[in-house]
């Protein structure tokens, strides 16, 4: 014979379910004020930055190390310019500014599933944020030679190489062209100069061959910046700060 349960006994469920629901909900705000004003884990999407980051690592970025965010409107209310050779998170330019509360939903289902899952449909893929890396910033010019970037800096009148005036070091991948590409091709590793206007940031990927970067969706400007990557923490063994 089927037990009938009694009240009290739905009751105390009700309230066990209720209580884990709260915890749940105040675990999530909790960590969404971390992730916008301090630090939030990322995975990487794609092989736009090998041999730096490879598909499916993970990193730390710095969500105000360019600013703070105002997580309704998505600007910020501060903004610090990058430095020249920062890995990034940035909003690709044309990707469209959405409601707080679709990114609230978007970030649910990524804290649930433990980042396997975020807003469903091509064009939330497509407006899904890239990892970059930003070699020139506002009045610098910037020109490509053998997927090599040239900077001439703001008020000087001589180009460098990217590592000179980044002043780090750092791999980068490319790969011969198909015989009888056109050296204007976007892939062909050559990129006449052009000057960055006064809020315009020229980013790249490491993986130059196939990286769709601000030479095909052209410079970002600093309200697309959603923080710096700081370090690498998965897999262990490639554990690396950047």
């Amino acid at each position: 014979m089927k037990r009938v349960q009694s009240f009290e006994d739905v009751k105390r469920k009700r309230s066990r379910v209720m209580r884990f629901a709260k915890y749940v909900v105040l675990i999530f705000f909790a960590f969404e004020s971390f992730s916008a004003f301090a630090l939030k884990s990322w995975v990487v999407g794609s092989t736009s930055m090998m041999p730096t980051l490879s598909p499916k690592d993970r990193v730390i970025v710095a969500s105000s190390a360019y600013g703070v965010l105002n997580p309704f409107s998505g600007t910020r209310t501060v903004f610090k310019a990058p430095k020249r050779g920062d890995v990034v998170l940035i909003r690709r330019p044309s990707s469209e500014h959405r409601a707080w509360h679709k990114r609230l939903l978007d970030s649910a289902l990524h804290f649930l599933s433990l980042q396997r899952l975020g807003a469903p449909g091509v064009e939330a893929a497509f407006d899904s944020p890239v990892i970059k890396r930003v070699v020139a910033g506002p009045g610098d010019s910037v020109m490509m030679d053998g997927y090599i970037v040239y900077v001439r800096t703001a008020g000087t009148s001589h180009y460098l190489t990217e590592y000179e005036v980044s002043g780090g070091d750092y791999d980068i991948a490319g790969a011969r062209p198909i015989d009888g590409w056109d050296k204007a091709m976007p892939l062909a590793g050559s990129m006449e100069a052009m000057e960055l206007g006064p809020d315009e940031f020229f980013v790249v990927g490491d993986e130059r061959f196939s990286s769709p970067d601000s030479r095909f969706f052209g410079p970002v400007r600093a309200d697309h910046f959603l923080g710096k990557v700081v370090a690498r923490y998965w897999p262990l063994d490639r554990i690396s700060g950047f």
